[in-house]
């Protein structure tokens, strides 16, 4: 099994959130995924989103 030993593997299109690095990862240092409401079953509700 692969091990992640970099936040640059944590791929991200939002590009409103802090986090979100011009290469399309996140900076954050740790990520919480939340069981808030989505979409459809493509969606994530990341809870660790703050908006720039």
């Amino acid at each position: 099994m692969d091990s992640c030993e970099t936040k640059s593997c944590i791929s991200c299109d939002v590009k409103n959130c802090v986090y979100h690095t011009e290469n399309d990862t996140c900076s954050a240092g740790k990520i919480h995924v939340g069981d808030g409401p989505v979409n459809s079953s493509k969606d994530t509700c990341c809870d660790t989103f703050k908006m720039k």
